[in-house]
């Protein structure tokens, strides 16, 4: 098992209060360690027919404004002023945080954002059992193994290497 300190820790967050102790969790770990802090917002999907940020449907230049990392300002711009309090939070106890608006929070769909920004690091709730189940196949991971060890092959898709999952029991 590797014992390397985080560079880039996902941390899934929603309104729900179990995840409090994931979010706590990440800015212990990120304090720590100088790594960064995405809050990974479960509750963004909400909707199959509408994605929480501008799409190429949208308004002209709306799609660009925002990046793969959303700060306070960000969040606020696209009408979630209470993971702009989240990330802001965070931020408070000297952690670089950012936030994140899936428009799929399923599994793949994490592994394929983990794996975009080089997160080594996810951080669940014990309580978001089919998030975790569905995770463990798509980046092949479980607590402290690689994706191709927990996997027993080479892993496939878009996962980054060594990305760890670590769950988190509610306070």
């Amino acid at each position: 098992m590797s014992t390397h300190a985080p560079a880039t820790i996902i941390a899934i967050t929603s309104d729900q209060e179990r995840h409090r102790a994931v979010m706590d969790r990440a800015a212990e770990l990120a304090s720590q360690s100088g790594a960064t802090v995405i809050l990974y917002d479960l509750g963004a999907d909400l909707s199959p027919l509408e994605s929480p940020l501008p799409t190429e449907w949208s308004g002209d230049g709306q799609e660009e404004q925002f990046g793969d990392r959303l700060d306070p300002g960000d969040l606020e711009a696209a009408g979630q002023g209470a993971l702009a309090d989240k990330v802001r939070a965070v931020r408070a106890a000297g952690v670089k945080a950012f936030g994140w608006l899936p428009d799929k929070a399923d599994g793949p769909a994490l592994a394929e954002y983990a794996a975009r920004q080089a997160a080594d690091l996810v951080l669940v709730s014990t309580e978001d059992g089919e998030l975790i189940d569905a995770l463990r196949p798509s980046v092949g991971a479980a607590a402290g193994s690689s994706p191709a060890e927990a996997a027993g092959e080479a892993a496939a898709g878009p996962t980054a290497s060594g990305l760890r999952v670590e769950t988190v029991p509610p306070a």
